[in-house]
């Protein structure tokens, strides 16, 4: 699991001060991208190779609002991981004043990987390999 840190702009939230519920989606995104970027590689070199990771699946739950410039913490994780596809699970936290966090939204995304040409391709050798060693224990 990976943890990523941010805090909602004034884009991200809605007249009533509160995180649009679209802008949680690119949250997750930022996950992703600081999962991958943590574990020694980024999408920009998959895109190098002339492939692409879009979402084929995503889910939601909301439990709680978020606020503009609340402290927020996105959990990554990497639940399975199949020859051309994989599926990320998400957690955003509010970290409170005194340590504690809240969960605010769970989630899911899942990716198929397909060439610049939108062709369904395996997943490049070193990018499955890295991926394995991220699938969460007992998934």
């Amino acid at each position: 699991m990976h943890r990523t840190a941010l805090r909602p702009l004034m884009a991200d939230v809605d007249a009533m001060n509160v995180v649009y519920y679209g802008r949680y989606l690119r949250f997750f995104e930022l996950g992703r991208a600081e999962l991958m970027r943590a574990a020694g590689r980024t999408y920009a070199e998959l895109e190098a190779e002339g492939m692409h990771l879009p979402v084929t699946e995503a889910g939601l739950r909301y439990r709680r609002s978020a606020r503009y410039d609340d402290p927020l913490v996105v959990e990554t994780s990497l639940s399975w991981l199949k020859r051309a596809s994989m599926r990320f699970d998400y957690r955003i936290l509010r970290t409170n004043g005194d340590g504690t966090e809240e969960e605010l939204v769970t989630g899911f995304t899942c990716h198929g990987c397909v060439t610049h040409q939108g062709r369904v391709t395996p997943l490049p050798a070193w990018l499955h390999d890295m991926f394995s060693s991220l699938i969460k224990p007992g998934a």
